[in-house]
């Protein structure tokens, strides 16, 4: 039902993940009954907000601090955005009785930004900076 919503809205489906969808630079994580919404503008969420709620049961959470075991901090001052996803890696490396192994934070160069992925024989992520 919030699939043919967002389509009717003129979102588009990301290629590499269905649950993602986009529009401009607001982007939208449905995750079977959560949403979460990212966009710069808070004019843009606020008015997808009262689209949302005409045609379903919402309960705003106002800013994100965790999104499926993901820590998210963002500063729209300095226009930056943190997904740290260590409690969803440790699980994982637990699941693989990789637990005791040394992990290392690399963090993306400044002003990294995702572009579309251009398919090649391999898929590769672009980034441009």
């Amino acid at each position: 039902m919030i699939y043919c919503f967002l389509i009717d809205l003129k979102y588009t489906q990301i290629y590499t993940d269905n649950s993602v969808f986009k529009k401009r630079t607001l982007i939208i994580v449905v995750y079977i009954d959560n949403i979460l919404l990212c966009e710069l503008n808070k004019n843009k969420i606020l008015d997808l907000k009262i689209k949302l709620s005409n045609y379903f049961k919402i309960t705003d959470c106002e800013t994100c601090k965790y999104y499926l075991e993901m820590l998210i901090t963002q500063n729209r001052t300095l226009q930056t955005f943190i997904l740290l996803q260590k409690i969803y890696f440790t699980e994982m490396l637990k699941d693989f009785s990789l637990q005791n192994i040394k992990t290392v934070i690399i963090l993306m160069k400044f002003r990294a930004y995702l572009t579309k992925i251009i398919r090649t024989a391999k898929l590769e992520l672009i980034t441009q900076y």
